[in-house]
């Protein structure tokens, strides 16, 4: 699970194994939502059940950032991840890695995770380039989250560190079949809280080597996320979604952000049903063909 002060409202966590289960787990609410970013997340987090928890602590200030990984250490985190500080922007890897290390630094026991997403930091250092070496500066490094859809950048960062044990992330849902054909060893992504149980589908096809009904999966997930795309999707977006499927008010995106319209929920809604991804509707079961 990805907890985050930063980011899209949820997120999930799948990591390759050998079982071929595949476990997708909600996000903590994030400054997407009402809550102060700087609010505590609540301690004892081992007695919530959960098998592993990386604590987001990136922020635009270094001091931020370092009283979160301290308090994340303290509540019993397994790991931190950390995003490019977006208005001061470092302009070159060696500064960007300065800005992570003293991060790390401030939670020296605990794994550290880069979140590479250049679309909203603007940080344009590739991640191959910052992978290399950085362990060197960086000793509690273990890996990345990589949202982004330069699959060459992500080729480059699992073949040019094939003897590391980095976990490599994924981010973009909707490519995620191409970056396990790359190496990815996991995914966290916001769409999978409600169309976890394709994307499931399409990782156990993709573990018993079953290529055509795995990419069969991926184009039906695609149509989906096509589909809201056209209509403009994002943060708002997806929380709609969420109370949609899960019955769960998740409450308004903080401003600038705007509540999802009510056509926007209405045109989901029948999409969903359209490609049986509301199981809890009552549709029976169908076979693949659903998702035509």
């Amino acid at each position: 699970i990805l907890a985050s002060q930063w980011g899209a409202p949820f997120s999930s966590v799948w990591k390759g194994s050998q079982t071929a289960r595949h476990t997708w787990l909600p996000e903590v609410p994030s400054e997407t939502t009402s809550y102060p970013s700087m609010r505590p997340i609540p301690s004892g987090l081992p007695v919530l059940g959960l098998d592993q928890v990386v604590i987001h602590v990136g922020a635009l200030s270094l001091k931020e950032s370092q009283e979160l990984a301290q308090h994340a250490a303290e509540i019993g985190a397994d790991g931190i991840a950390v995003i490019a500080p977006f208005f001061l922007k470092p302009w070159n890897k060696d500064v960007l890695i300065s800005f992570l290390k003293e991060v790390a630094a401030a939670a020296p026991a605990l794994p550290f995770y880069y979140y590479h997403i250049p679309a909203l930091t603007g940080i344009k250092i590739r991640a191959e380039e910052l992978l290399d070496g950085i362990q060197d500066k960086i000793p509690t490094f273990q890996g990345l989250k990589f949202s982004d859809t330069d699959l060459l950048d992500f080729g480059q960062c699992v073949d040019q560190n094939r003897q590391r044990q980095f976990a490599f992330l994924f981010g973009v849902d909707e490519q995620l079949l191409s970056a396990l054909v790359m190496g990815a060893t996991g995914a966290v992504g916001s769409t999978y809280n409600y169309l976890g149980k394709k994307t499931n589908q399409m990782l156990e096809a993709f573990e018993r080597k079953d290529f055509s009904v795995a990419l069969n999966y991926q184009f039906c997930i695609q149509r989906f996320i096509n589909f809201v795309v056209k209509l403009g999707f994002g943060v708002s977006q997806t929380k709609a979604i969420m109370t949609l499927v899960s019955g769960i008010p998740m409450g308004p995106p903080r401003l600038p952000l705007q509540k999802a319209s009510r056509e926007f929920t209405d045109n989901v809604e029948a999409k969903l049903k359209s490609l049986d991804f509301l199981s809890f509707t009552g549709l029976k079961d169908r076979n693949l063909e659903a998702c035509g």
